[in-house]
């Protein structure tokens, strides 16, 4: 059952960073008006609760399959901590879109980048010891899993760090109207976040691969 929850998880994630990547590849057309620009921007701002609530979800199910099939014994303890994490990341992020644009949205996003950095920075870590001291984690597959698992982290902080600069050209053209300037920044950033979405299609088809297969 953990396994197909954790299927279920990667499709959710995957199929609809997907729908958010079409959605804000169109959103840079200025032949469009603008009220349908925003209205697509609006959809992959919806759609990309699901990746993110899958992302958040993954890793207490993951901590269960680990113990399920024997990598590495983990304890009760740790699991109820991954799942009141989880639980925690999600209601941020469902505060955070409910309450967009306010002070607190912006405080909420500011804590939530902070334990992107620090998550990331630790199962990079702990992926690279594994690799190097075959400890905690002795199959080579899963090492690299938990390495590419915590560049994860930083590939969704680049994704939030280059769709930002959008919102100020973006919102000009609706009240002042298009022109080339503004049409160039909003296609910039857009360009840069798809960059980086990309970059996280690229490491979960890996991650998925090598939990898959196994390949040494």
């Amino acid at each position: 059952m953990w396994a197909y929850v954790h299927i279920l998880l990667f499709v959710f994630w995957l199929g609809a960073d997907v729908g958010v990547f079409v959605a804000a590849a169109y959103a840079k057309n200025d032949k469009l008006s603008f009220e349908t620009r925003a209205t697509l921007l609006k959809l992959a701002g919806f759609v990309d609760l699901f990746p993110r609530i899958s992302f958040a979800i993954m890793l207490p199910v993951g901590l269960h399959l680990v113990t399920l099939t024997g990598i590495y014994a983990i304890t009760p303890a740790l699991q109820l901590i991954a799942w009141l994490v989880a639980l925690a990341w999600v209601v941020l992020i469902l505060v955070s879109y409910v309450r967009e644009g306010s002070e607190l949205a912006a405080k909420l996003g500011q804590i939530q980048n902070a334990f992107l950095t620090i998550a990331g920075l630790f199962f990079i870590g702990l992926g690279l010891l594994s690799l190097l001291n075959a400890e905690p984690f002795a199959q080579g597959w899963f090492a690299l899993k938990m390495l590419l698992f915590g560049c994860v982290f930083f590939a969704a902080l680049a994704i939030d760090y280059c769709f930002r600069p959008m919102f100020a050209p973006f919102m000009a053209i609706g009240t002042e109207g298009s022109t080339p300037e503004r049409e160039a920044a909003v296609t910039q950033a857009i360009n840069r976040t798809l960059v980086s979405v990309i970059t996280l299609y690229v490491l979960i088809a890996v991650i998925a691969f090598l939990g898959t297969t196994k390949p040494f």
